[in-house]
């Protein structure tokens, strides 16, 4: 088999869900036998300790040039890079979709819906959102998000150190008034509200017996629900839209309204039930979800992507 090879690009300031998405991408491609890829990375502090990137240092360019390569990867804002350089015509551009703000006018990504590229869409919701535009240039597909299922459960424990674990980073405001009424209720928590590595987000959940989770009002998918299904022994979250496929209201979480008295119910709902060991069913149905997203599945089906992107594209 002819090896072939790919280009990344990536602008790493810190990490992001959406940098895990493509880091794994990277390493389904390294795995495939016809492909070599390589990896452009930008930022500010490109290779610093916390850095994921650097487990491939030495698959690192010292430019961006995508002419050199059989295929450019792309995703979110990675098409400006690209699109300000020479590169071939004809070049074959695989385009990550990893949020549904990519369909909305009014987001920086959705010119570039335009542009021809064999796009990957991370969740169905995503790909029904930029079908509907009637702007999209070229074959779509989804490849539901995987995550590395057996990697996560080892981070467990025994023992909790804490009833709740409050992610609240993208809405702190809501998350500090949660925290408020669950400490005035009597439950030992532990919230993030500020940025934190991904290592001590892992820990957070697999050290409480509920996690609770505040993603933005829309997302593409929201990852921390599948990680947090494998770490805690209750998932509580909201509606993004992107997490409707997987995230089931009463089998394998609680998806409460986003308001502070909605949300704290639904964990405390959650939290007597962890407490009363009347979990089995949920736990069984976090158990499938997990199977319905091993990152073996997404890797499967992006090789299979890659053996017919000549007839895609």
């Amino acid at each position: 088999m002819n090896t072939r090879s790919a280009i990344f690009h990536r602008h790493y300031v810190r990490y992001s869900g959406g940098h895990q998405k493509v880091l794994d991408y990277f390493a389904h491609m390294v795995e495939h036998p016809g492909w070599e890829p390589r990896v452009f990375l930008a930022g500010e502090r490109p290779l610093e300790h916390s850095n994921p990137w650097r487990i491939w240092q030495s698959r690192m360019l010292a430019d961006y040039q995508p002419a050199g390569h059989q295929l450019a990867y792309l995703a979110g804002v990675d098409w400006q890079a690209y699109l300000a350089l020479d590169r071939p015509a004809d070049q074959p551009v695989i385009n990550l979709i990893q949020h549904v703000r990519h369909a909305d006018p009014a987001s920086n990504v959705y010119p570039f819906l335009t542009e021809r590229a064999i796009r990957v869409c991370v969740s169905v919701e995503v790909e029904e959102a930029i079908l509907a535009t009637g702007r999209v240039n070229g074959p779509t597909l989804t490849i539901a998000n995987g995550v590395d299922v057996d990697s996560l459960v080892s981070h467990r424990r025994d023992g909790y150190l804490h009833d709740v674990y409050i992610l609240g980073v993208k809405s702190r405001e809501l998350a500090q008034q949660l925290a408020a009424r669950l400490e005035a209720a009597g439950v030992s928590l532990l919230l993030h509200d500020a940025f934190v590595e991904r290592a001590d987000v892992l820990a957070a959940m697999a050290s409480a017996k509920v996690s609770v989770l505040l993603p933005n009002p829309t997302e593409g998918f929201y990852l921390p629900a599948l990680e947090a299904m494998a770490l805690s022994d209750a998932v509580v979250v909201p509606d993004c839209v992107g997490n409707r496929s997987f995230c089931l209201d009463g089998e394998n979480c609680l998806m409460p309204g986003r308001t502070p008295a909605e949300l704290a119910g639904a964990t405390l709902e959650a939290l007597d039930r962890v407490n009363g060991g009347d979990m089995a069913r949920f736990q069984l149905s976090a158990a499938e979800t997990l199977e319905q997203h091993r990152l073996e599945r997404e890797r499967q089906q992006f090789h299979e992507l890659l053996d017919r992107l000549d007839t895609l594209w």
